[in-house]
């Protein structure tokens, strides 16, 4: 449905996330839309043409940001955003030279987005914003998160996250002179006509001087000039409580496919895989190397994490793995994948693994962790039904799903990481 909100026009597309392929490939939703539920919107067409360069940039950069994120988020609704003096921010924006392009976000709570659209964005001007005045950003979920949710602005100051927690997010299209990029510490500069301030900044807002990647750190950048800001995308957020590493170097941008076994695989890559993420159960994250592997499991560790590697050469997923598991402080279970079955006779010894060279069991491994039923007795059943299929017993304890770095509550400031 459309509303008129101040100076501009909200749509609603949170009903048909459930139809995208990808959820976040909004670009694409005009080809899965029906018609007869937008009698009303002449110009919905028109209105994703206008923003699609933005949209493509928001696609890209969520991804980005889910996987730089702490915590795991997924998107449980969302609504396009129209501002009726579009053209005056295109007009401004193609005046600037040296141009850069950035999508950047602003956590709230639902209601100031009608404030939003009435009256652009409320500048922060008093001293107690450090890096400047103007409208302040982030391009970090778990810093957006601080300001979001349906709570006083503040009150998630350093704290994390529970599972199933929500917050606002309002993608804005943003740009700046190349030359007017500048890292501050300073609140009395202010950003001038296309210019930005940038900071890093830690989880009591304080500003990190020289950030370690690894540790958590936020971001905050703050433009005055209003001309430079156009917010298109609202959308809400939720923490999940687990989240899927796949390990394989079938991921690299053009993979060899050697066999009927990695055929099989790329088609279930892009059938199941995008399913799975689209229902918003949990993301999955794609690595083709144990090196990207390993980094993503250390800036993730704090979540439940779902493992599947393949096997590879010189036993490199069973390596990964090892590793991993030192990481996160268990050996939680995992699903080993080869073409090759005689790599069944070691995983069978390898404490709470599964081997599989069936697609089938792969979507069965996923979909344990989801749904109304136990998820333990969900994998004990899976369990069963591939010992009965590969004729051989699993090896097994009972802390299989025991994550023990798991962070349901608590602070920012109590979380460790490794250099």
């Amino acid at each position: 449905m459309i509303e008129k909100e101040g100076r501009g026009n909200i749509i609603n597309f949170s009903k048909f996330v459930d139809k995208v392929v990808d959820q976040y490939q909004i670009s694409q939703i005009m080809k899965i839309l029906n018609p007869d539920d937008f009698k009303e919107i002449k110009n919905i067409e028109f209105l994703l043409s206008k923003y699609n360069e933005h949209i493509v940039l928001f696609n890209k950069d969520l991804e980005r940001a889910k996987k730089e994120s702490i915590f795991e988020f997924s998107i449980i609704s969302m609504v396009i955003i129209e501002r009726q003096d579009y053209e005056k921010f295109e007009e401004e924006r193609k005046k600037c030279p040296n141009r850069v392009d950035k999508i950047l976000f602003h956590g709230t709570s639902v209601e100031p987005i009608s404030c939003i659209l009435t009256d652009i964005f409320k500048k922060s001007v008093d001293r107690c914003y450090q890096h400047g005045k103007g409208v302040y950003f982030t391009n970090f979920l778990d810093y957006c998160w601080f300001y979001g949710g349906n709570i006083s602005n503040r009150a998630n100051k350093n704290k994390i996250p529970k599972v199933d927690d929500n917050f606002t997010l309002i993608a804005c299209s943003t740009y700046y002179e190349e030359k007017g990029f500048r890292k501050v510490i300073d609140y009395k500069i202010t950003p001038k006509k296309n210019e930005i301030n940038f900071a890093y900044a830690g989880p009591r807002f304080e500003t990190v001087i020289n950030p370690d990647f690894t540790k958590f750190v936020g971001t905050e950048y703050v433009i005055w000039d209003l001309d430079q800001i156009c917010p298109f995308i609202s959308a809400k957020l939720k923490r999940n409580e687990y989240c899927v590493f796949w390990r394989d170097n079938n991921f690299s941008p053009k993979p060899v496919y050697n066999n009927r076994f990695d055929a099989i695989f790329k088609k279930f890559l892009e059938e199941r895989m995008k399913y799975i993420n689209q229902e918003g159960r949990f993301n999955i994250y794609q690595c083709e190397t144990s090196e990207e592997a390993l980094k993503l499991v250390e800036r993730k560790k704090y979540n439940k994490i779902i493992l599947i590697s393949n096997i590879g050469t010189d036993l490199g997923g069973k390596k990964y793995i090892t590793e991993a598991r030192k990481i996160l402080g268990n050996d939680v279970i995992v699903l080993f994948l080869a073409y090759n079955i005689k790599h069944l006779e070691w995983v069978k010894d390898f404490n709470n693994a599964l081997f599989s060279n069936e697609p089938k069991f792969y979507e069965k491994y996923l979909k344990c962790f989801y749904g109304d039923e136990s998820i333990d007795d969900n994998i004990k059943l899976l369990i069963n039904e591939m010992e009965v299929f590969y004729k051989i017993k699993f090896k097994f304890d009972n802390n299989y799903l025991n994550f023990p770095l798991f962070k349901g509550s608590g602070k920012y400031n109590d979380l460790t990481f490794n250099n």
